[in-house]
């Protein structure tokens, strides 16, 4: 049988066809207009309108970005997984999808995507199996059958994929809600986690007015004081074109109806301030110094209340620490994870090549008995 040989389309081809669908009618446009889009679209942080064709135009672009990114990791040995879930179905990245031995699962934090692990995963991938859950209702690829979930139906939603994963427990690395809803499992199901890793996590009750009505009410002038605290070190800030279009990318994540409906779902019931005690499994806290989302005090109480908790400072970085010091959290995770008998691969050749290593300190207990 003769099959026709159908070349795929380059990224630059995709990100021609999002932007072109998401122009308006040419004929109801005048070219000053349509440059003047396109530019927005360009160069996003440096002129923000609040123009709903400009803001359709950046998802579509976003969405074609996060699909081509999708393929890359399949093809780079992070496969493309969904699994069958009460509350939908769940997207998720497997480094050995027909494994059954415990593996690694890494939650991103709030508004992102399973893809924001995507280094330290490649980094981690043959040393462990790795996982990365899509939570429903942000930025990934799973798609929910409920409009809002709140802190336990993720935590739920998480527990019934974790146990389909492993007759084991498992390593759980959380960054910021990924961090709250792992220990949400470690206090609330117990025997599926072996370990916590914890990156600037949420979840305990410091400054929780001020996060809600921060993120409920986001502007882009708020934003722009806010950003350096959630994404402040080079690569990511020191090219003045990355540090734009990642700037724009941040906005646009932060301000999706899915955060804004989680928010305001979020209750003190849902804080683990009084539940700490109950997480018996070791745990590993790096907390980036320059945070300006979450309050500093949540690691000192973190390492003073969790019975065995290994607390770190990283200097000069802020929120999102696996993007920012993916070397950091590397070593600090293998260290941890006792993995240092397997060989690096060689994209820990080329992470090391692009990041620097930031100064760390524990974390002390005199600390936080000096509060």
């Amino acid at each position: 049988m003769e099959t026709s040989f159908k070349p795929k389309r380059s990224l630059l081809q995709d990100l021609k066809s999002a932007v072109s669908g998401a122009l308006p009618d040419a004929d109801n446009m005048s070219r000053n207009l349509r440059l003047h889009f396109l530019n927005t679209v360009v160069w996003p942080a440096k002129r923000v309108t609040n123009s709903d064709a400009v803001g359709f135009a950046e998802k579509q672009i976003d969405q074609t970005v996060a699909k081509v990114f999708r393929e890359a990791l399949h093809k780079a040995g992070l496969k493309s997984c969904r699994s069958d879930n009460t509350h939908g179905q769940l997207h998720y990245y497997d480094s050995h999808p027909d494994s059954r031995e415990p593996p690694v699962v890494m939650i991103h934090g709030i508004g992102s995507s399973g893809q924001c692990f995507a280094l330290l995963a490649l980094m981690m991938m043959n040393k462990r199996r790795v996982v990365l859950p899509d939570l429903f209702h942000f930025s990934g690829f799973s798609s929910p059958n409920n409009p809002v979930m709140n802190r336990k139906e993720h935590t739920a939603a998480l527990k019934e994929f974790i146990s389909g994963l492993s007759d084991k427990p498992v390593d759980i690395v959380g960054l910021s809600l990924g961090g709250w809803l792992g220990m949400s499992l470690a206090v609330g199901s117990p025997a599926l986690v072996n370990s916590l890793t914890l990156l600037n996590p949420a979840g305990l009750e410091y400054r929780t007015h001020a996060l809600r009505d921060t993120l409920v009410y986001l502007s882009w002038s708020k934003f722009h004081s806010l950003y350096p605290g959630i994404m402040t070190s080079f690569p990511y800030s020191g090219l003045p074109i990355v540090n734009s279009i990642i700037k724009r990318s941040v906005y646009r994540v932060l301000k999706e109806d899915g955060v804004r409906d989680f928010v305001k779902t979020v209750h003190q019931h849902d804080f683990l301030d009084k539940d700490l005690s109950r997480i018996q499994c070791k745990t590993l806290l790096m907390w980036g110094m320059q945070d300006k989302l979450l309050s500093p005090e949540i690691p000192l109480q973190l390492v003073s209340a969790i019975p065995n908790c290994q607390g770190y400072w990283v200097r000069d970085a802020a929120h999102i620490l696996c993007l920012e010091a993916p070397v950091n959290v590397f070593d600090c995770l293998v260290r941890f994870l006792d993995l240092e008998r397997f060989e690096d691969n060689n994209f820990v050749s080329l992470v090391r090549g692009t990041h620097r290593v930031y100064p760390m300190q524990a974390i002390s207990a005199q600390e936080s008995d000096d509060r």
